[in-house]
């Protein structure tokens, strides 16, 4: 059976009457926006490549410009020195922030700070990274960086270094990596 006619002023649009939706000032930038995207995705879709929403991968490169030289013999048994978590990030922290003289500049109330953690903490970190010889104390507020460990300036200027400090205190602070005790020992 036929419905009968509506009136227009029955419908239901005429009823509820909304003003229209004004268009954002970009919107033909963003319409041309999404048209090229389209088209990078029928392109992809073409080839049967994939896609990503990520950021762009980038290939690894050295930040900064700067290398670092380390024994790979030391490195690879740091383990074995049982350091704390501390005395390692305080090792590391050096192993970046050397001058080229292997100086690092900065009291321990400093590296707490930088740390955030106590100057106590950093005292005994100090003293197990001068135990072991990667560091010493050259005066207040300088600790000299080992640089049979670690360098991070041309080998130049690190043989200049060698030289400078001279094989008799390079000698008094040789690294001795201690043999790997045994689970029984420990």
């Amino acid at each position: 059976m036929a419905q009968p006619a509506r009136r227009s002023y029955e419908s239901p649009v005429e009823a509820v009457r909304l003003s229209p939706v004004p268009q954002p000032p970009d919107s033909a930038n963003g319409i041309e926006t999404a048209r090229r995207l389209v088209r990078s995705l029928e392109q992809i879709a073409r080839k049967g490549g994939t896609f990503s929403t990520g950021p762009e991968a980038r290939a690894y490169g050295f930040l900064g410009g700067r290398h670092l030289s380390m024994s790979q013999i030391i490195q690879d048994s740091l383990w074995s020195f049982e350091l704390s978590t501390t005395a390692r990030n305080v090792l590391d922290h050096m192993t970046v922030h050397h001058d080229d003289h292997g100086i690092v500049t900065a009291t321990q109330s400093k590296l707490a700070e930088h740390f955030g953690c106590s100057q106590s903490k950093i005292s005994r970190a100090i003293s197990q990274l001068t135990a072991h010889h990667f560091t010493w104390k050259e005066r207040r507020g300088q600790y000299r960086l080992n640089p049979l460990y670690s360098y991070r300036f041309g080998s130049r200027k690190h043989i200049r270094l060698l030289e400078e400090i001279g094989p008799e205190k390079l000698a008094e602070h040789a690294i001795v990596i201690p043999p790997a005790r045994s689970e029984a020992t420990r």
